[in-house]
Formats: C-alpha cells, structure tokens, sequence
C-alpha cells in the first residue's frame, strides 16, 4: 500500500472527527463507516482540543491568576466542544440519580429536558475541573490541562469496546465498530505516550485507576441497560479528564 494514499486516509478520519467532537474543524455529513474510521483519532483530537484551551495558560495569559486561569481553561473547553460530553454527562446523572432501569431509564436518558440530578451533575462537575485545573496551574504542571481531554477520549474509546451499543443508540453503534482492537491499543498508547510527555510517568500510574474505575462503572451500568449510547461516552470522557487533572495532584 502506497504510503500517501494511507496518510490522506488517516488526515481525513482526522479532520472528520475533529469536526464531530469539536467545532476546531467544519463539521460535514459522513457516512458510518467514515465515522468508525475516526473512532481511533479520538485521543488526537483531544490533544488538539488540549492545545488550544491550555496554550495560551501556558504560554502565560493572566499569569499569576490561577483561579482565572482554570476557569478560562473550562470555559474554552466547553467552547471547543459544544458542551457535547456535558451534555451526555448530564443526562446520564438525570438517568442513573433517578434509580430508574431499563424503559424508563432509557426514556429519562433520550428526554432533552435537564432535571435535578442532571443540574447537580454539571455543577459538581464543572466545580471539580475548574478547581482540579487550578490545583496543577498551582503545582506548575499545567501540561496536564493538554493531557486532560486526550485520556477522556482515549477512555471513551475503551467503554466503546466494552459493552455492545443499545438498540435505541446511533453513536454508540458508530463508536462500538470504530473500537477494534487495533483502536483500543493506538489509542492507549497515545493517551501512556501524551501523558508522560505532559504530566509525568507518576501521573500517567495515578490517573489511571480513578480512569479505570469510570470505565468500569459506566460499564456495569450500559450492561444493566443493555448497552450504551453516546451519552455514556460523553460522560465517559468527562470522567477521563477529571482523572487525569486528579491523578496528576495525587503523583
């Protein structure tokens, strides 16, 4: 196989799954095999989004002001994003606060509407990273801010390749056939790889079980349910990146 064919391939997957998870590249219709293809860049296009919402903290934008830096960090992350994965996150906190299972849980899961668990959620949640993100500026390691969004996709990736999609999910089913084996082991690598490269070997052990048991419990939940939806993932990477900035106070 020519080798600047298999690049162009890999640029477009790239590119495609930039515009998805972010809005740091149009946005296009593809079709399902397009969009497993870019299941594997995930992580990829978490260092991208890494880079664009730490860089200009790292290059020294309001230095001296950590509490305003972290909160800027958040900010632009959920630019960069839509506020995509909170979304998912935020639903999936309605569904499981509620106790509810199976019909009932799907249909509190699918409804647009946010209630009281979900509010809760995201509070909580953008709380702890805007704290946690001020915690690693304090410690002078803010690369971890760039590494952050690369383990939450890489993470998303590996709950994809757990547990089978649910009958009512579309995402889910993209994702799940996007995450083969070969997926799962790039993607892992570009998470050890970044992670070292940005926080530290320490960081990278530490961050790791809070990461795992994410996955672990958003798995034993999508297989109570009988499978995810892109809800899970979502919540899934916001779990991811929470380890990440948690795991690299604790090393």
């Amino acid at each position: 196989m020519k080798l600047a064919p298999l690049l162009a391939a890999q640029w477009r997957a790239f590119v495609l799954s930039s515009g998805f998870l972010t809005r740091l590249a149009p946005a296009r219709a593809a079709t399902d095999a397009e969009m497993a293809a870019g299941v594997a860049h995930y992580p990829l296009v978490g260092l991208l989004a890494g880079l664009v919402c730490a860089g200009p903290f790292l290059l020294g934008l309001l230095a001296g002001h950590p509490w305003v830096q972290a909160l800027g960090y958040a900010a632009l992350l959920l630019w960069a994003t839509r506020g995509l994965h909170w979304d998912g996150w935020a639903d999936l906190m309605d569904a499981w606060g509620s106790s509810a299972t199976g019909d009932r849980f799907w249909d509190i899961l699918k409804d647009s509407r946010i209630g009281a668990f979900g509010v809760l959620g995201i509070v909580f949640g953008v709380l702890g990273q805007v704290v946690l993100a001020h915690e690693v500026i304090t410690m002078g390691r803010a690369g971890a801010l760039v590494w952050a969004p690369v383990l939450g996709r890489a993470a998303c990736v590996v709950l994809a390749a757990c547990v089978p999609p649910g009958t009512r999910s579309t995402l889910g089913r993209l994702t799940s056939a996007g995450a083969t084996h070969m997926a799962v082991l790039f993607c892992a690598g570009v998470a050890a790889a970044t992670g070292v490269a940005l926080a530290g070997p320490p960081a990278v052990l530490a961050a790791a079980l809070p990461c795992a048991c994410a996955v672990v419990w958003l798995t034993g939940l999508a297989r109570r349910e009988g499978g995810l939806n892109g809800d899970f993932l979502g919540a899934c990477i916001i779990l991811g990146e929470l380890s990440a900035l948690l795991g690299t106070i604790l090393a």
